[in-house]
């Protein structure tokens, strides 16, 4: 199994590309723990999706990488990256066939949503989600956005990005489509961790190739037009892991503790390789 890396991001409310930024107690990134999880269930190969602004950071964050690495540059509109379908089809046209795993760079989640992943891929479908509750990924320091799930019977049957997600009276609230919801905070969401066969690589194009010049092109738009539109079956199951990621400067502090204490513990090897 190959993994795909987002990392990409402008990290504008961090204060700079938080993908790249020393978290670990050795100065790893935060992919590289994920990557370190990944290798215990079937990861062969990294994709890093980045963009010619920070190349060097790349480069420089896989340098020692006990795998093949390929590094893909995905262009930009505007100084912006155009989306993470955008950035999948860049990763695609880089890595290896068949199946794959793809996760933010900047977000750390937990040993058991590779285990998971690796079950989920043993169907072969061509498309698998592994969210969380939403309760487990809210920030105390602003809103978020994430892609809120419908599951049944196993299977996603909608998924829709919301934004600016903070607390509010025992749920969440925020703005789906230009217009306001309510959220529960027992509801799955999405933290971009997807499984894909390198099979979806034409829908896909045509996908993006079909949307609004200068659009942001999300995977959670993508896997939402297959669902509807062509009936694509796709298995979702909870994460049993914890989860925790870096949208704010003040995340920090708490993101380095946690990798910190999970390496003193030996929840995580540390070397990592």
């Amino acid at each position: 199994m190959n993994l795909i890396v987002l990392a990409a991001g402008l990290g504008t409310r961090f204060g700079g590309p938080k993908q790249f930024f020393p978290v670990g107690p050795g100065g790893e990134c935060l992919f590289h723990f994920s990557l370190r999880h990944g290798l215990d269930h079937g990861v062969e190969s990294l994709t890093l999706v980045t963009r010619s602004e920070i190349v060097e950071q790349a480069k420089n964050s896989v340098q020692g990488l006990p795998v093949p690495v390929r590094i893909a540059i995905q262009e930009t509109l505007g100084g912006k990256p155009r989306g993470t379908a955008d950035a999948l089809l860049c990763a695609l046209r880089q890595s290896p066939r068949g199946q794959f795993a793809i996760i933010n760079g900047d977000d750390y989640y937990g040993e058991k949503t590779f285990r998971v992943a690796k079950e989920l891929i043993t169907g072969d479908p061509v498309a698998a989600a592994v969210p969380y509750l939403l309760g487990q990924t809210l920030s105390p320091h602003g809103g978020v956005s994430r892609a809120v799930c419908t599951i049944e019977s196993g299977f996603l049957t909608s998924i829709r990005e919301t934004h600016g997600l903070e607390a509010h009276a025992g749920g969440a609230q925020g703005v789906c489509n230009g217009q306001p919801v309510q959220v529960g905070l027992d509801c799955p969401v999405s933290m971009n961790f997807f499984t894909f066969s390198s099979t979806v690589a034409e829908d896909l194009a045509q996908f993006i190739d079909q949307a609004p010049t200068g659009q942001e092109v999300t995977i959670p738009d993508f896997l939402n037009d297959r669902i509807s539109r062509a009936g694509w079956k796709v298995p979702a199951r909870l994460s049993a892991s914890e989860w925790f990621g870096m949208t704010f400067a003040q995340d920090l502090p708490s993101v380095q503790q946690r990798l910190a204490e999970f390496c003193r513990s030996g929840k995580i090897p540390h070397p990592l390789w």
